[in-house]
C-alpha cells in the first residue's frame, strides 16, 4: 500500500463524503479548510472513485461529520465522558420506568439533571417518549396522597423539579396535581415558586414567547360560541396560580401574571376550578371575582380583539351580553376596586391597563346597531364622568354609524355637537357626513359639504380620495353623470389620481346602465393608468356580460385577467364566486358553476373548502332559487368535494348551520338539522358552539318543539353544557313550560 500524507488522505475522504453535495456544507468546509475543498472536488472524479477504498475511511468520515455538524449548529464539542454519563443516565431512567420503579427513575433523572450545566440543551433534554413515560408513572402516585406522604424531602424536591420540567415540555398533569395539592394545604407561595421555575424553563423552550398561546380569533365568535383550548394543561396551571394570588390577596400580581402568560382561559376550565374549590366558599367566590376581572383585562389589553368581540355582538339578540361587557369594563374603571383606566392619560400603578378609543368607539357603534340608542347616549355621559374626552375618531365613527343607517338628521345633530365641543372635523368626518346626505336623498346639502371640505381640508391629499370617491358614488347614484365625469377630470388639477375604488364605482354604474361602450372605456383608462383590476372589477364586468346573455362570460373574464398580467389563483376565483353568489340570480349561479368547473380542471386552482362553503352558504340567502334546485346543487357540491377528498371542518359546519337557520326559507331549519346529522356521521363532535348556534337559531324561528327535541338529544349524548349554553337551554325549557 502506498503511504498517503495526512493532507492527501483527508482530501480523498472529503471527496467521497456525501455531504459535499450540499452547498451549505461546502461553504462550511471552505471556511474551515479552504485549500482542501478545491482539491477534494478535483479528486471526486471517476478516476479517483475507481481507486481502492481507503482503510479506516468510515471512522474518519464519522469524526469529520461530527465536527462539521457541531460547527454547523454552533455547538461545542462534548467530551466523551459526558456523553457516556448522559447515555448511562438515560438508559437507567428507561429501565427504572419499565420496571415501574418511580423512586429509582426520579433519582436517575436527578443525576442526569445535574449534568445540565455541562451538556448542550439538545443533549440534556430527555426524548419525549421517555419524558412521557416517566411522567405517566409519576402522575398517579402524586394523586395518591398516602404514597407520596412518605417520600423523603430530597425525593419530594426532585419530583417537583421533574414535574416542572415535564410541564414545560407539554406534560402538565403532574404539575397540575402538585399545585392543587398546595391549594388544599393552603400553601400559595409553594405554587408561585413552582410557577416561577416553570416559566423560566418555558422561556428557554419557547421560540416566540410574545405569541399568544391561545388565538384571539375565538374572541370574534358570536355569543355562545365557546373558546377551544390549544393547551388545557397550561390553562390549569395558570388557574392554580391565580388561586394562589387570590389566597394571598394579590390581585395586581395576578393581573400582571395573567397578561404576561398570554393565555385566555375558557369557561369550561374556570367552572372546573370553581367546582374544585366548593369546599371553601370564601376562596371560591374570591377566585371567581378574580377570573371575571382578569378575563375583562385580557380583552382590554388587546384593543383589536376587543373591537372584534364587541362588533360580533352588535345585534339586538346579543344586546344583553354586550351591555354586561360594557358594565364590567366600566366597573373596572370607576368601581370600588378599579384596575382599568378610561384612557392612557389616566393610568396609574394599579390601573395600568387602559381602554382604547377604538374600544369605546366599537361600543358606541354596537349599541346603535343593536337598537340600544339609550346605551349609546349613556356611554357619553359615563365617559364624561371618567374625564375621558372623545376625539375626532370617535365622533367620525358615530357619523359613520348614522351613515350606515341613512339617518342624516341624527348625523347632523352629531356634527353640530362635535363643533360645539370644539372638535374640528377631519377628512373622514366630511366623508361620513357627505355619504349620509347622499344616501338620505339630500344631494345638494351633500355637495355643499363637499365644497366646504375642499376649502377646509383640501390639503389632506393622503385621504382625499375617500371623499372624492364618496361624492362620485353619490353623483352616479342620482345619475348626474356629467358632474361625475367633471369630478374625475378635475382630480389631476388637484394633484390626485383615480384609484381602483374610483374605477370600480364607474364600472358598477355603467353595468347598471348596460352601457358597454362606456364600460370598455373605463377598462381602457385603467390600463392607461396602470391600475390592474381587482376581484370587484372582474366580478362587476362578469355581471355585466351575464346581463346581455354572453354565455362565455366566465372565459372572457379569465382571459381579461390574464391579459392584465393577473394569474387567477384559488383565492381570486373564490372571491369572485362569493361576489357572484351575492347577486342572487340564476344567471350568476350558472356562471359560478362554470368557474367552479374551470377551477376543478387544473390542479393548481382546485377549489378548497372555502370555495364550496361560499356557494353553499349563498344558496341560503333569500328565496331567489327554488328549493328543489338548491337541493340538487347542494348534493352536487358535496359530491364534488368527496371526489377531491375535501372534508368539511367544524367551522364550516357552523357557517352552514347558521346560514340555514337564518335563511328566509321556512324549511331552512331542516337543512340545519341535516348538517348536524352529517357531522355525527362524519365523527365530528358537536361542541358547545354547535349546540348554541342550533338552539339560538331554533329559538329565533320559534320552533320550540324542535328545540326541545334537540335539547333532549344533547343530554342523551352525555354532553355537558357550559354555563352560557345551559342558560340558553333553561330559556328553552321555561318557554315550553
Amino acid at each position: 500500500m502506498v503511504a498517503l500524507s495526512p493532507t492527501v488522505y483527508l482530501i480523498r475522504v472529503l471527496a467521497v463524503t456525501p455531504m459535499l453535495k450540499h452547498t451549505s456544507t461546502l461553504s462550511l468546509l471552505e471556511s474551515i479548510v479552504p485549500n482542501l475543498v478545491c482539491k477534494a472536488r478535483a479528486f471526486s472524479k471517476p478516476a479517483f472513485k475507481s481507486q481502492r477504498k481507503i482503510q479506516d475511511a468510515p471512522l474518519l468520515h464519522a469524526k469529520i461529520r461530527d465536527q462539521i455538524m457541531a460547527q454547523n449548529h454552533n455547538r461545542r464539542i462534548v467530551p466523551d465522558i459526558l456523553k457516556d454519563k448522559r447515555n448511562t443516565s438515560l438508559a437507567q431512567i428507561r429501565m427504572a420506568v419499565e420496571s415501574r420503579n418511580l423512586i429509582l427513575a426520579i433519582t436517575h433523572w436527578a443525576n442526569m439533571e445535574a449534568l445540565e450545566q455541562e451538556l448542550p440543551d439538545e443533549m440534556y433534554r430527555l426524548p419525549d417518549t421517555t419524558t412521557k413515560a416517566l411522567h405517566n408513572l409519576l402522575h398517579p402516585q402524586i394523586l395518591n396522597l398516602r404514597i407520596h406522604a412518605n417520600w423523603s424531602d430530597n425525593l419530594t424536591l426532585n419530583v417537583q423539579k421533574f414535574a416542572v420540567w415535564a410541564a414545560a415540555q407539554g406534560f402538565t398533569g403532574a404539575l397540575e396535581v402538585l399545585m392543587f395539592n398546595f391549594i388544599r394545604q393552603r400553601k400559595p407561595q409553594n405554587i408561585l415558586d413552582l410557577y416561577h421555575s416553570y416559566t423560566q424553563i418555558l422561556a428557554k423552550n419557547t421560540t416566540n414567547p410574545s405569541e399568544p398561546i391561545n388565538s384571539d380569533d375565538e374572541l370574534g365568535l358570536l355569543e355562545g360560541e365557546e373558546y377551544q383550548s390549544v393547551n388545557a394543561g397550561r390553562e390549569s396551571i395558570l388557574l392554580a396560580v391565580v388561586t394562589a394570588y387570590a389566597m394571598s390577596d394579590s390581585f395586581q400580581a395576578a393581573l400582571d401574571t395573567y397578561i404576561t402568560a398570554n393565555i385566555r382561559i375558557g369557561d369550561y376550565r374556570r367552572q372546573h376550578l370553581l367546582r374544585h374549590l366548593s369546599d371553601n366558599m370564601g376562596l371560591q367566590k374570591k377566585v371567581q371575582t378574580y377570573l371575571e376581572r382578569l378575563s375583562i383585562a385580557y380583552l382590554v389589553a388587546r384593543p383589536a380583539a376587543l373591537s372584534r368581540h364587541i362588533m360580533n355582538h352588535a345585534y339586538p339578540r346579543c344586546a344583553r351580553s354586550l351591555e354586561k361587557l360594557y358594565d364590567d369594563i366600566l366597573e373596572g374603571i370607576s368601581g370600588p376596586e378599579p384596575y382599568l383606566a378610561a384612557d392612557e392619560a389616566t393610568t396609574s400603578r394599579t390601573t395600568a391597563l387602559a381602554m382604547s378609543e377604538i374600544g369605546w368607539t366599537s361600543f358606541q357603534t354596537a349599541f346603535i346597531r343593536s337598537e340600544r340608542i339609550t346605551l349609546a347616549v349613556k356611554m357619553w355621559d359615563d365617559l364624561a364622568k371618567c374625564d375621558f374626552i372623545p376625539g375626532v375618531t370617535m365622533w367620525t365613527a358615530l357619523l359613520d354609524t348614522y351613515a350606515g343607517l341613512r339617518d342624516s338628521n341624527k348625523a347632523m345633530t352629531t356634527w353640530n355637537n362635535m363643533l360645539r365641543k370644539g372638535i374640528r372635523p377631519d377628512t373622514l368626518s366630511y366623508r361620513a357626513m357627505i355619504a349620509v346626505l347622499f344616501d338620505d336623498n339630500k344631494p345638494e346639502e351633500a355637495l355643499r359639504r363637499f365644497k366646504e371640505y375642499q376649502l377646509i381640508c383640501g390639503g389632506d391629499q393622503n385621504r382625499a380620495m375617500n371623499v372624492y370617491n364618496t361624492v362620485l358614488k353619490g353623483l352616479l347614484r342620482i345619475k348626474r353623470i356629467d358632474e361625475a365625469n367633471s369630478l374625475m377630470n378635475s382630480l389631476h388639477e388637484k394633484g390626485l389620481q383615480p384609484d381602483i375604488v374610483s374605477f370600480n364605482t364607474l364600472l358598477a354604474y355603467y353595468c347598471r346602465q348596460n352601457d358597454f361602450k362606456a364600460l370598455s372605456g373605463v377598462v381602457s383608462k385603467m390600463s392607461t393608468a396602470s391600475i390592474p383590476g381587482d376581484v370587484v372589477t372582474f366580478s362587476t364586468i362578469l355581471s355585466a356580460l351575464l346581463r346581455i346573455g354572453k354565455k362565455d362570460a366566465p372565459t372572457t373574464i379569465l382571459n381579461l385577467m390574464r391579459k392584465q398580467g393577473i394569474q387567477p389563483n384559488v383565492a381570486t376565483y373564490s372571491a369572485i364566486i362569493d361576489h357572484q353568489m351575492r347577486e342572487q340570480s340564476e344567471v350568476n349561479l350558472r356562471a359560478v358553476i362554470s368557474i367552479l368547473d374551470k377551477m376543478e380542471q387544473e390542479e393548481s386552482t382546485r377549489p378548497n373548502e372555502v370555495t364550496y362553503t361560499s356557494i353553499l352558504a349563498g344558496l341560503y340567502r333569500g328565496l331567489w332559487i327554488p328549493r328543489e334546485t338548491a337541493d340538487l346543487i347542494r348534493k352536487d357540491l358535496v359530491a364534488r368535494m368527496r371526489r377531491f377528498n375535501i372534508a368539511f371542518r367544524l367551522p364550516t359546519y357552523h357557517i352552514l348551520i347558521r346560514a340555514a337557520l337564518e335563511s328566509p326559507d321556512p324549511k331552512g331549519y331542516l337543512d340545519a338539522l341535516s348538517w348536524v346529522r352529517e357531522m355525527e356521521e362524519q365523527g365530528i363532535p358537536l361542541t358547545n358552539s354547535t349546540w348554541y348556534i342550533l338552539f339560538a337559531g331554533l329559538m329565533y324561528r320559534e320552533l320550540w318543539g324542535v328545540a326541545k327535541e334537540m335539547v333532549a338529544k344533547m343530554y342523551q349524548s352525555g354532553h355537558e353544557p357550559t354555563p352560557r349554553l345551559d342558560k340558553l337551554v333553561q330559556d328553552i325549557i321555561r318557554h315550553i313550560r
